[in-house]
């Protein structure tokens, strides 16, 4: 009986060191790393991304959260989406924005909160007041450290409809507007900003090398090497594009798990910033 107890008590530890390790959510940094032969061998760009921070804040003005950006050197900043709240006050999203184009230029897409709020143009404007190019449903060449590449912006499929909270919008005219980029140069480098990571496979129906996306807010709740995600919005229950890197075809999609805190506890979910290192090859 005083072995079976023991156990038993060992058991009740063991749960408690595990969900205590669980809810640790202190920021982290991940890195991913693309070979392509579109650029030269030798040549590289860094890219940071951001997304889903719903105007959480890190430190006095943010200041935790810009340091690990500093740290990390990008060439340039993506942010996919949700960096503003709909009901959170933007001070938070505000602190962020206007300090990070002194880092590195800065690019925006909207994700679905942006347009729950009934504000989205006044947003926008904010946004680029802060000198963050805001591209909706655009391309646009871009050539940083010697590097060409053609970016690209989708709006959130919320910002159709009714663009009413808890709307997420229509899927059959999102796919129409992804077709404007079917004509991107092929022997180019393109990269997608979107919010939504479940599109995969429309994405994959246009010439995408890369794309960056958030929204699915790391599946909430995971389980190290077992469960990758509980639940995601749009999703639902195991989502498949809770976080991390997926393949279609020539096409890498990177999901982001977000900076989101709230009243819902994130287990084995820690805020990320997401660092990728796109580098070239023979």
């Amino acid at each position: 009986m005083a072995i079976k107890k023991k156990f038993l008590h060992a058991l009740v530890l063991c749960a408690v060191g595990i969900g205590i390790a669980g809810l640790q959510c202190g920021l982290i940094t991940r890195y991913y790393k693309l070979e392509t032969n579109k650029i030269r061998e030798g040549q590289g760009i860094r890219f940071l991304m951001l997304s889903d921070l719903h105007s959480c804040i890190y430190g006095e003005n943010q200041s935790q959260l810009i340091y690990q950006i500093q740290q990390q050197k990008p060439d340039c900043i993506l942010l996919c989406g949700d960096i503003v709240d709909d009901k959170a006050p933007r001070a938070g999203a505000e602190q962020l924005l206007q300090q990070i184009t002194d880092i590195a230029p800065c690019y925006y897409v909207s994700g679905n909160h942006e347009f729950w709020s009934n504000q989205a143009e006044e947003i926008f404007d904010m946004i680029e007041s802060y000198g963050i190019r805001v591209l909706r449903n655009e391309q646009e060449t871009v050539t940083i450290q010697g590097v060409s590449f053609t970016l690209c912006g989708v709006d959130d499929p919320a910002a159709t409809g009714d663009q009413r909270p808890k709307s997420y919008g229509e899927a059959t005219t999102y796919q129409r507007i992804l077709q404007s980029f079917h004509n991107l140069p092929s022997k180019q480098l393109n990269i997608l900003l979107a919010h939504r990571p479940e599109y995969i496979l429309e994405y994959a129906k246009y010439p995408f090398d890369l794309v960056l996306c958030g929204h699915a807010h790391g599946g909430q709740w995971r389980i190290p090497y077992l469960l990758n995600g509980l639940i995601a919005p749009n999703q639902g229950l195991f989502p498949k594009y809770a976080g991390g890197v997926y393949t279609c075809g020539t096409m890498t999609e990177i999901v982001g798990r977000g900076l989101a805190r709230d009243w819902k506890p994130r287990i084995f979910n820690p805020p990320e910033i997401v660092v990728v290192d796109i580098v070239g090859m023979n």
